[in-house]
């Protein structure tokens, strides 16, 4: 559950992308995957897998990509509106490459080369806005990764259909559906309204004109892929769930679980339907939890893997 962003410094912004990826690589629904795994690896005979992601964050997908084993040659488009985010995905995937004994070369600005044994990957991290970007040839793949729940689906699977060969697929994790579940209880009144006005807030949002969200965008994502055509392969949830153990969260999910709450308050400040007291010591309350690592935390998800009309496999 993250929409709307915190006012932070795009290093703390970056940080809180890379301490959700052991989130994320907990919560991703190992069915789907494996769909995933069986139809798209690996890929076309004669040229290299296309896959454009859309909000890729500091491209720690292409990084999980091949260490799950889904690609070994292939060229990925990283496409993400944050220019902060991009440019840490940009140095990160070097970083990455040579910690992992890979050759990793800069090919020209933006772009990297990674081979190793079995694997040949170019990665192309793009700073832009979704609605005026067009790939460069017809994709294979298309991955959106916790975010369509920030945007009009029904408008963009249209515009993502036009870009996939006709056996094209996509893969579409972590899309939220409209439950967060704090642990222990606090305030529980106050807390089912916070998460009410929460939802309520992705529903209504309008950017440049246009719906911007939807608080359970998981479950509707079966009509609306049916809408446009799609098969679905494989479904499933994919909670993201953060709890301590040995007295500590691990990695730095504490980060994540700041962002959280801090996102929450952007999000609801100033609300005329929340006492401003009240919510201001929930989230007092709450923050201190993280910092004893006694808060724990699920977000309601649903994972998709499918593919469009005429689509051939194996």
């Amino acid at each position: 559950m993250v929409a709307g962003q915190p006012p932070e410094t795009p290093s703390q912004f970056v940080r809180y992308l890379s301490a959700k990826r052991s989130v994320d690589d907990r919560a991703l629904n190992r069915v789907v995957v494996e769909a995933l795994r069986a139809h798209v690896v690996p890929g076309p005979p004669g040229r290299p897998l296309r896959i454009l992601e859309l909000g890729a964050g500091n491209a720690t997908m292409v990084a999980r990509l091949v260490e799950w084993g889904l690609v070994s040659r292939a060229d990925y488009i990283g496409l993400d509106a944050d220019p902060a985010a991009v440019a840490d995905g940009t140095a990160s995937i070097a970083r990455w490459a040579r910690a992992r004994g890979l050759d990793a070369t800069a090919e020209s600005a933006g772009v990297a080369r990674v081979r190793g044994a079995d694997l040949d990957l170019s990665v192309r991290m793009v700073h832009g806005d979704l609605l005026r970007f067009e790939p460069d040839g017809e994709l294979d793949l298309v991955i959106a990764n916790q975010f369509l729940d920030l945007v009009d689906v029904a408008a963009l699977l249209p515009r993502l259909w036009r870009w996939l060969r006709p056996d094209g697929a996509f893969w579409f994790t972590n899309n939220y559906d409209g439950e967060t579940i704090l642990e222990p209880a606090l305030a529980p009144e106050l807390e089912a309204r916070i998460f009410q006005l929460y939802n309520r807030s992705m529903d209504e949002r309008i950017i440049d004109g246009r719906p911007s969200g939807d608080s359970r965008c998981g479950r509707h994502l079966f009509g609306h892929l049916a809408a446009a055509g799609a098969e679905i392969v494989a479904a499933g949830s994919s909670d993201s769930v953060v709890h301590p153990s040995g007295g500590r969260y691990p990695g730095d999910e504490a980060v994540f679980l700041h962002h959280i709450l801090d996102t929450i308050d952007v999000e609801l400040r100033g609300h005329p339907d929340l006492d401003p007291v009240g919510f201001a010591a929930w989230l007092d309350q709450r923050h201190r939890q993280v910092d004893r690592a006694a808060l724990f935390y699920v977000a309601h998800q649903l994972d998709f893997f499918g593919r469009v009309p005429g689509a051939r496999f194996g």
